[in-house]
């Protein structure tokens, strides 16, 4: 994929969650099972040092707290208005520490942004990497998060799985109304559709489970733990902890 490309998809996705976030959040309160187990698996007898990467509305913060952790956590994410939600929404929550910051992950050089919280204990990255165009830049994002953890730490991703979905896969729409063709893109990628409130089209990837032990060798990290949850299926979201090799 081309620099060209990438930024476009960069900017489409950008301007998706400026225009459905009040929607996103609304749609977004309710915690997934997966969610509270992942946050069970991390939850640790001290307080735990946790970066929450992309965090929208904050709700792994709840799920901390629904399990009882006790967490100093940082959310960062672009959008200022899910990062304001957030920080309301997780405010008065019992055991939680939070903070938040304006940080955009396609930047590079973005973790010197958060240098002075690191190194974490855990780093959650939640259904956040598939809108990331282009497999070099989901890597580098993978190594920064790599390099902000502590000698024991563990990063947590969660990637959708709308490719093995009939519904999505149904809903998908084409290139050409963004301008661009199927040759523009690497295999995986895909345009669908948000018709809650608003119309928009998000940039999505699928990332199964070899695509993710693919990113974690070139991380320096292994899977360690995964499992599949979510959805009416019980199936919609791939979760992997990933720790040093």
């Amino acid at each position: 994929m081309n620099t060209q490309v990438q930024e476009q998809l960069l900017a489409l996705n950008r301007q998706f969650y400026a225009a459905v976030s009040q929607e996103f959040d609304r749609t977004r309160q309710s915690l997934p099972t997966g969610m509270t187990d992942l946050a069970e698996r991390l939850r640790l007898a001290q307080t735990l040092r946790l970066l929450d990467a992309g965090c929208g509305n904050g709700r792994f913060a709840r799920a901390l707290a629904q399990v009882g952790a006790s967490a100093a956590y940082l959310g960062i994410d672009a959008d200022d208005h899910l990062r304001a939600l957030a920080a309301e929404q997780v405010q008065d929550l019992p055991g939680i520490d939070a903070a938040f910051r304006a940080v955009d992950l396609a930047e590079p050089g973005w973790p010197a942004q958060v240098a002075d919280a690191a190194p974490f204990d855990a780093i959650v990255c939640l259904a956040v990497l598939h809108h990331f165009p282009s497999h070099a830049l989901r890597q580098r994002i993978v190594a920064d998060l790599a390099g902000l953890l502590a000698p024991q730490g563990q990063l947590a991703l969660s990637t959708w799985q709308f490719a093995h979905v009939d519904r999505f896969v149904g809903k998908q729409a084409d290139w050409s109304q963004i301008g661009l063709t199927a040759e523009d893109v690497e295999p995986g990628d895909a345009l669908l559709p948000w018709n809650q409130g608003v119309h928009a089209l998000r940039y999505v990837h699928q990332l199964d489970f070899a695509a993710i032990e693919q990113l974690a060798a070139g991380a320096g990290l292994r899977v360690v733990d995964s499992f599949l949850a979510d959805g009416k299926e019980g199936n919609l979201n791939l979760y992997a902890l990933l720790a040093a090799i």
